[in-house]
């Protein structure tokens, strides 16, 4: 009777808990499957961040951690996702209290999809994928750190990149109407930091005409797009081989950032719903509301609408409804001028510590477990904006 009841709590709680879907666009060997790994083993406890995760059935939690193993013992890497291979994986977010307690705030569905249905020739148009990419709640599209440090240093395997795999991955996310987030999420960083400079990758990426156009077009629709480095084995793993291959060391895997793209995603959410509340609201009444260039993201909100917070909490769709305190965070952070993004992060580091630690104190259901891992998700947010401002690329 007891297993019984509780089998019905569980079903409840499932109901609650809110589901967001992030595609991963890459082609073959960007390290899809690897950073997939990675991620779930950096957050599988709850640690600094403040939360972990919980991979579906025992089947996928062992295939991950074995690819994480495989990783950082065997002397080979671990093979891709093969061609026929469109891997899901849902990730709940979950928070554990001081008495013990464990509670889901939200989950993370990845579709991992094959890089040589993006390159390969004998690749089909695949509809049921593409529809996945619509409906999906922003994308993530890995940048091969290898190809990019040939990229960046003129070499032939980084012109071959340039000109077939990056065009047919901006292609795909181009053919998409719904606006949403775009993470370029660059693999491998460990190759590249003792080179290069995020800045110095960014500038000459905006030199090659489709990525440029695609983040002025993004920018025009107000639609984040970012640059994220991220090392699924951390510096000084392996070493790059003058064949092209990387040794490994005999380290151990130590990852880089691998958490930041899904701190990313509910903050840029909430950032373009409101966006399209504004726009509704402007064609509702008929006419441009002429808007103070000098008004806050926040002002022209409330010209709008008035009534203050709670009103726009109500009109957002209710996958994306938060406590109305978490709202006005993310919208002060969202109308923050870029050029002053790294001084005012480094400010807030310390306060938004002392939130993060009251507000686990308040977890005592699904909802309170929501609004402490957001506030974990802008700590880390705030961490990338103060260690890398160009990460959010702006024209």
């Amino acid at each position: 009777m007891i297993v019984g009841f509780l089998g019905v709590i569980q079903v409840i709680i499932e109901k609650i808990v809110k589901n967001y879907t992030v595609i991963i666009l890459g082609p073959s060997g960007s390290g899809k499957t690897v950073f997939l790994s990675s991620m779930y083993k950096k957050l599988s406890t709850q640690g600094e961040h403040g939360f972990f995760l919980e991979v579906d059935g025992s089947e996928k939690r062992k295939r991950l951690n074995n690819i994480y193993t495989a990783i950082a013992v065997d002397e080979k890497w671990p093979r891709g996702t093969t061609f026929s291979e469109t891997s899901e994986w849902t990730f709940t977010c979950k928070v554990q209290t001081k008495n013990l307690q464990v509670y889901s705030a939200c989950t993370f569905t990845y579709l991992d999809y094959a890089g040589g249905k993006i390159t390969d020739e004998m690749g089909e148009e695949d509809s049921e994928f593409e529809e996945k990419i619509t409906g999906a709640d922003s994308l993530l599209c890995l940048l091969d750190g290898q190809k990019l440090s040939a990229f960046m240093c003129n070499q032939n395997e980084g012109k071959r990149w340039q000109m077939k795999d990056l065009p047919e991955i901006i292609t795909l996310v181009k053919k998409k109407v719904e606006p949403k987030a775009i993470y370029f999420v660059i693999s491998k960083w460990d190759i590249l930091e003792s080179n290069f400079t995020l800045e110095q990758i960014r500038n000459k990426l905006l030199q090659i005409d489709e990525f440029r156009d695609l983040v002025k077009s993004w920018n025009d629709g107000n639609l984040p797009v970012r640059l994220i480095p991220v090392s699924a084995v951390g510096k000084g793993f392996a070493n790059l081989q003058p064949d092209g291959s990387m040794a490994k060391t005999g380290e151990l895997p130590n990852p880089f950032q691998v958490e930041v793209p899904l701190a990313c995603v509910l903050p840029d959410i909430i950032k373009i719903e409101l966006r399209k509340l504004m726009t509704k609201k402007q064609e509702e009444l008929s006419k441009l509301i002429e808007v103070n260039p000098n008004l806050s993201f926040w002002e022209q909100l409330l010209q709008l609408f008035g009534g203050g917070m709670k009103i726009l909490q109500q009109l957002l769709p209710e996958n994306y409804q938060f406590a109305e305190h978490i709202l006005q965070k993310l919208i002060e952070i969202a109308e923050e001028p870029i050029q002053k993004k790294q001084e005012a992060a480094i400010k807030r580091i310390d306060e938004l510590r002392r939130e993060q630690a009251a507000s686990i104190k308040a977890v005592e259901n699904e909802e309170t477990a929501l609004n402490h891992v957001i506030n974990c998700f802008i700590s880390i947010n705030n961490k990338l904006d103060s260690t890398f401002p160009e990460s959010e690329i702006k024209l």
